[in-house]
């Protein structure tokens, strides 16, 4: 029986993710806490400030979803020993962030890592800002890059259970990988589903403001029997948020580009935004809100 835990602690969430030029200062960890979800499906948080960890339990093996931050590893499978020996047969990376793929090495031989092309191609650029992480992969520790890409969907095996993985295109970067498990009815989307609320753009990675809710409609709208919707930094959320989060955004969208019609600046198109009481559990908040608004500015001017 899914267990759907809904938290909107939303300034912790996005903490880690504030600096594009270097990496926060990071505040005291929170402790690392496992929850189960399903008998065979695990969400391990805290440990970092930094994206959750998913264990998925399949019969040839453990499909591990990201992998926090460097460091974590040898924790990480503390963790992940409290609750089976199989070995980690897969690791997905939902997109290129230092918080999502800082440990990708420490696990030994993994024979399949995953993620989507446009992750991989960042992961691999001659130079990039930390929170990019393409400083990590060099040298002997290439040989933890992603070894398996995608472009739109793609099913892999392991054993006898199915991983589905989609992208709809940019939104937090331009390779926000979405994950499927369809025996348990489960759905991760890393960042792009960071939080309720509003996210952080990374353009160096191909992120965008005004394409967002585009990409979140496609996603509510191709994904399938899903029960619930493991978020990039809180828990679980209940299918109905992520169409929510939909509406979020288009409503969002509409108040951002019709403030700038009016000549209005950011700052007062931030601090104009209201919701509806059946959207009052998301947030607009800072650090992301006003500069969310300055990029979809900006990219409508383009």
């Amino acid at each position: 029986m899914l267990r759907a835990s809904v938290l909107t602690s939303l300034l912790a969430v996005g903490s880690v993710c504030t600096a594009v030029a270097a990496r926060p200062q990071a505040p005291p960890s929170p402790p690392m806490s496992l929850e189960q979800l399903d008998d065979k499906l695990y969400v391990l948080n805290g440990g970092c400030m930094c994206g959750n960890t998913l264990f998925y339990i399949a019969d040839g093996g453990v499909v591990m979803v990201d992998t926090k931050v460097a460091g974590q590893g040898d924790a990480i499978l503390e963790q992940l020993r409290t609750v089976t020996d199989k070995p980690v047969a897969m690791i997905i990376n939902t997109h290129t962030h230092f918080d999502h793929t800082g440990s990708n090495g420490e696990f030994g031989a993994v024979e399949r890592i995953v993620t989507h092309e446009n992750a991989r191609r960042s992961l691999t650029k001659d130079s990039c800002s930390p929170v990019t992480n393409c400083e990590a992969f060099r040298g002997d520790t290439a040989q933890y890059l992603p070894n398996v890409t995608f472009s739109d969907t793609e099913s892999l095996m392991v054993g006898s259970d199915r991983i589905d993985l989609f992208y709809f295109g940019p939104g937090h970067t331009d390779g926000d990988a979405w994950i499927v498990f369809p025996d348990i009815r489960v759905a991760m989307g890393g960042d792009l589903f960071g939080a309720k609320g509003v996210p952080f753009i990374d353009t160096e990675n191909g992120g965008t403001a005004i394409e967002y809710d585009e990409t979140i409609a496609r996603a509510v709208a191709g994904l399938e029997n899903v029960d619930t919707v493991i978020s990039g930094h809180v828990q679980a959320y209940p299918w109905d948020d992520l169409v929510r989060y939909a509406e979020f955004h288009a409503r969002l969208e509409e108040h951002i580009l019709a403030g700038r019609e009016a000549g209005k600046t950011p700052e007062q198109v931030t601090s104009e935004f209201s919701l509806p009481e059946h959207l009052n559990d998301f947030g607009f908040a800072e650090p992301f809100a006003t500069n969310f608004v300055r990029l979809m500015f900006e990219e409508a001017a383009r």
